[in-house]
C-alpha cells in the first residue's frame, strides 16, 4: 500500500465570533484540538460530481498522537447474472474506501496527513483538497485551513541539473507559515505579511529574460519551504521542460493491503509502522 505525505497548514480564521467553537472552558481552540474535532467526525461532501464520505476509524484507538479514518466514495460495478438467468448486464453499487492517518500535533514536523493512493477513490491530494474546503466552510470554523503535498526532496534540484541548471521561471503558491520555527528571510517575510496585512497566501513568479540565478539564497528557502508541504513550485527551464511540485508528491511504501486482510489486522499493522509512516 502506498501512502501519500501531506501537510496541513492553519491559519487563525479572520472574524471569530460568538458562534466560533471554542474549548470547554471557552478559550479559543488551540489547532490541534480544531483538528481532532474534526477529523474524529464523519463528513458528507461533494468532490467532482461524486458523494464522498471522510469517516473516522472507531474500532481500534490510534497511538495517542494520531487519529484514522477513511475517504469513500460509492462506485458502480458492472457484471453479468449467470447463463441460466440470460447473462444480463446487471449494476451493483458497492464502496471504495482509501485509508487515512492524521498526525494532528502541534510541532516542528506536525500536523501532517498520509493518504493512501487508490484510484478507485480518486487523486488523494485532489480528495483532501475538497475536504479541507468542507472544513473551511463551517461557520464555526476557528482556523482556515489548507493543504499541501510534502515534496520528494531535491526534486526540483534533480530537475535544474537535468536541465542544465538553465531556469527562466519559477512560481510558488504558499501558505503563511504557522508551524516551522527555523528562521529564514522567506518565512520572516511570510509571517510579517500574515500578521500584519491578514495574508493566508502568496502566489508570485520570478521570471528572467536570460537564466535565473536559482541557487541564490531566496530561491532556496522558497523550494526548501514547499518541499516540506507549505505550498507548491512549478519552474520552466529554457528548453520549455516544466517542473510542477505536485508531481513529486512524497509516499511511503509499506507492506500491508487492507482489502486482503480485515480491518482489524491490517489496522494492527499500521499502528506497528506508524513510525515510518511520520
Amino acid at each position: 500500500m502506498k501512502l501519500k505525505l501531506y501537510r496541513l497548514s492553519l491559519k487563525i480564521a479572520e472574524r471569530p465570533d460568538l458562534f466560533t467553537e471554542t474549548g470547554p472552558d471557552g478559550r479559543p481552540l488551540v489547532r490541534e484540538e480544531w483538528l481532532r474535532r474534526f477529523f474524529k467526525s464523519e463528513h458528507e461532501f461533494q468532490h467532482r460530481g461524486s458523494t464522498f464520505f471522510y469517516s473516522p476509524e472507531r474500532s481500534i484507538a490510534p497511538p495517542s498522537n494520531y487519529l484514522y479514518g477513511w475517504l469513500a466514495r460509492e462506485r458502480t460495478l458492472v457484471e453479468r447474472t449467470s447463463p441460466s438467468e440470460g447473462l444480463e448486464l446487471a449494476e451493483h453499487p458497492h464502496w471504495q474506501a482509501a485509508f487515512v492517518a492524521i498526525d494532528p500535533t502541534e510541532h516542528e514536523d506536525g500536523q501532517k496527513i498520509a493518504a493512501e493512493d487508490n484510484a478507485q477513490v480518486g487523486s488523494p491530494f485532489a480528495v483532501l483538497q475538497t475536504l479541507v474546503k468542507q472544513m473551511n466552510a463551517i461557520p464555526a470554523a476557528p482556523y482556515a485551513a489548507q493543504v499541501y503535498p510534502i515534496v520528494e526532496e531535491a526534486s526540483f534540484w534533480r530537475f535544474a541539473n537535468q536541465h542544465h541548471n538553465e531556469i527562466r521561471s519559477i512560481t510558488f503558491d504558499v501558505a503563511a507559515p504557522n508551524m516551522f520555527k527555523s528562521a529564514s528571510d522567506f518565512q520572516d517575510e511570510l509571517r510579517s505579511l500574515r500578521d500584519t496585512v491578514n495574508v493566508s497566501n502568496v502566489r508570485a513568479t520570478l521570471e528572467s529574460d536570460s537564466v535565473l540565478d536559482h541557487t541564490a539564497k531566496p530561491i532556496k528557502e522558497i523550494v526548501d519551504y514547499t518541499e516540506r508541504g507549505a505550498g507548491s513550485l512549478s519552474a520552466t527551464a529554457t528548453d520549455g521542460s516544466v517542473y510542477s511540485s505536485e508531481h513529486h508528491e512524497k509516499s511511503v511504501t509499506l507492506p500491508i493491503e487492507h482489502h486482503t486482510k480485515g480491518v482489524a489486522a491490517f489496522l494492527r499493522q499500521i499502528t506497528d509502522a506508524i513510525g515510518s509512516i511520520f
